[in-house]
């Protein structure tokens, strides 16, 4: 069953001669419980993309559908409080405020819910306890490492149950071993809760664990990949073959 669906979307920044089209006519479609990652190189468009189904931008062309609502048609304080309610989110730079500690940082999608506080405190023990960082609940981001900092991330991610999952380059900022755990917990999230993640990556290995990959190129996308029966190692290995042939074509 389709969460997201995108028909014709179009993204023109500037005008006359000094605009530029991030995207041009894109169209996709994410099922329910669907693990997706976008790849490209820098410019095209993969940024954008994600701004646009977060509803932080919006498009000079085209809709986009999620739960059967058209994002792209919402107001200010409207798409404000879908993306509050419908989306969780998780960065590259972890997003994590040191003025609070991590169970604080955990709960903010729920308290800007306003939810009450016996249902807060039984979801942070939840989620952190998921993530094996329940030592780290009184600890700040500045006293944790960037793996712990990007499990807080991921758990306030989850924490409001979201529809969707947005992640933008999660692995950016780990070494190669914190990047495989955060990818497993970011699996673990797609297979066990049924979560619906899309994530923009320039990593094949992080795209590896997904169950699609979407190639973009200029604002189009122009071509897609399914990992279908292949083990992640095998699926590694046709992402970074489709990945050369798009350098290579540039």
């Amino acid at each position: 069953m389709s969460l997201l669906r995108i028909n014709g979307l179009g993204k023109v920044y500037g005008k006359g001669k000094a605009c530029t089209q991030a995207l041009k006519q894109v169209d996709l479609e994410v099922n329910k419980a669907d693990f997706v990652a976008i790849m490209g190189a820098s410019g095209s468009g993969k940024s954008t993309l994600l701004n646009l189904i977060s509803t932080i931008d919006k498009p000079t062309h085209g809709e986009i559908w999620i739960n059967n609502i058209n994002i792209a048609k919402l107001n200010n304080a409207k798409a404000d409080s879908f993306r509050k309610s419908q989306l969780g989110f998780i960065f590259q730079d972890f997003r994590l405020l040191d003025s609070l500690t991590i169970s604080e940082n955990i709960a903010v999608p729920l308290i800007i819910q306003k939810r009450n506080k016996e249902h807060i405190e039984h979801r942070i023990a939840e989620v952190m306890d998921m993530l094996s960082i329940s030592k780290l609940r009184d600890k700040y981001p500045y006293q944790i490492s960037g793996g712990e900092k990007q499990r807080a991330a991921c758990a306030r991610a989850i924490i409001a149950e979201p529809e969707l999952i947005l992640a933008d380059e999660p692995t950016g900022s780990l070494d190669s071993n914190n990047a495989h755990n955060i990818m497993r917990v970011m699996t673990e999230f797609n297979e066990k809760l049924k979560a619906t993640i899309l994530m923009v990556t320039h990593d094949p290995m992080s795209a590896s664990y997904c169950k699609r990959v979407i190639f973009l190129k200029d604002g189009n996308i122009i071509n897609f990949v399914e990992r279908e029966n292949n083990v992640q190692n095998d699926f590694y290995k046709i992402i970074v073959e489709h990945n050369s042939k798009l350098q290579q074509a540039n």
